[in-house]
């Protein structure tokens, strides 16, 4: 009974500690302005692409790996009586180097982001769910910082290979979602993750699970028809996107350690070949 009573504290806690955020995190801004990806030609130019597709698609498939949900493992079930929540804080080290970030004040083109930091910050609430035949639900909402971005997602995880005295688990996870809050911006991602753990006793104290493996991440990024404006313009530059299909590779590891109730992680992934990372630091409870 106590401990039922004192995990929602818990976490109620960690949302109002970590959610809000501070008053230099409010003045910058990761709230995406489109017309960054409008390039202006020079007159008499035959190969200018008026639009910016390419950093599109960076900046498209950047979002979708901070927004994301965060550790897919370790995969060992909870079993399908219990059910874990956690709050996570993620960033994503933001590689600048396309001209989309950088703006250009000679022709008015903005950066798709006005804040000028390398870190993009999200604060995730996960909740995790056990069921029978070795399959957990879980569910996430993902605030970008700065920005008025939310992503909703559901992951399905499936351990075919677990408990077992010699051999790691190994388990399979399946995840989408969709980012919220852009009124011009329409992205969808979905994933599948490979992952081994394996779960150790610390002098009966507490848990200790490493996991590591490799995850696969789908974006299909556009956007409606919208405008942007240039300097001395009047009107604005009307312009569409299509759909754009990414397709990312990375490599996920991280350490999870459960003392009673109380449940802690860190995560760590690389994108190959680009060598860009993310990390994520939770906690939370399990019940």
């Amino acid at each position: 009974m106590q401990r039922s009573v004192l995990a929602p504290v818990l976490l109620a806690s960690i949302v109002a500690a970590f959610a809000l955020p501070s008053r230099d995190a409010a003045a910058r801004s990761f709230q995406p302005d489109l017309g960054a990806f409008v390039v202006t030609c020079p007159a008499g130019s035959r190969n200018c692409d008026p639009i910016d597709v390419s950093g599109f698609n960076d900046f498209a498939g950047q979002l979708a790996s901070a927004l994301m949900a965060r550790f897919p493992g370790p995969v060992a079930t909870l079993g399908s009586h219990r059910m874990e929540v956690n709050y996570t804080v993620g960033f994503l080290e933001l590689d600048r180097g396309r001209d989309a970030y950088k703006g250009d004040a000679a022709t008015g083109r903005p950066a798709v982001f006005s804040d000028t930091g390398k870190l993009m910050t999200v604060g995730q609430i996960q909740v995790r769910k056990g069921l029978p035949y070795s399959l957990q639900l879980g569910g996430t909402v993902t605030q970008l910082f700065g920005s008025s971005l939310w992503d909703v997602g559901l992951a399905l995880t499936w351990t075919p290979l677990e408990g077992l005295r010699n051999s790691p688990d190994l388990g399979i996870q399946l995840q989408g979602g969709t980012v919220l809050g852009s009124a011009d911006l329409i992205l969808v991602h979905a994933g599948a993750s490979v992952i081994l753990s394996r779960a150790f006793s610390i002098a009966g104290l507490f848990t200790l699970a490493p996991f590591g493996g490799y995850q696969f991440m789908y974006v299909s990024a556009s956007t409606h028809l919208t405008g942007a404006y240039r300097q001395d313009q009047t009107q604005p530059t009307l312009f569409a996107i299509d759909p754009q299909n990414l397709f990312l590779h990375r490599l996920v590891f991280g350490v999870e350690a459960v003392a009673s109730w109380v449940v802690i992680g860190a995560e760590m992934s690389l994108q190959v070949p680009a060598a860009r990372r993310t990390y994520a630091i939770k906690i939370g409870a399990q019940f």
